[in-house]
């Protein structure tokens, strides 16, 4: 199941991931903690598909079918 987010997240556009990671954070409480989790050594674009697949596994949806 994982490897089938991961290659559907591969498929976003760099711009559609800051979108979409910028509006989950933006509904959660986004503080230090929440956002450590999603760390990605200084790699931003890792990091935006980090908080993407999170959303997917927390919702089981993608979120470009809510957003």
């Amino acid at each position: 199941m994982i490897e089938k987010i991961n290659s559907i997240i591969d498929t976003y556009t760099n711009r559609e991931l800051q979108i979409y990671s910028s509006k989950i954070l933006q509904k959660h409480n986004a503080t230090n903690n929440f956002i450590k989790q999603f760390s990605a050594d200084h790699d931003s674009i890792q990091f935006y598909k980090n908080v993407v697949n999170w959303y997917v596994q927390k919702y089981s949806k993608l979120p470009d079918e809510e957003f």
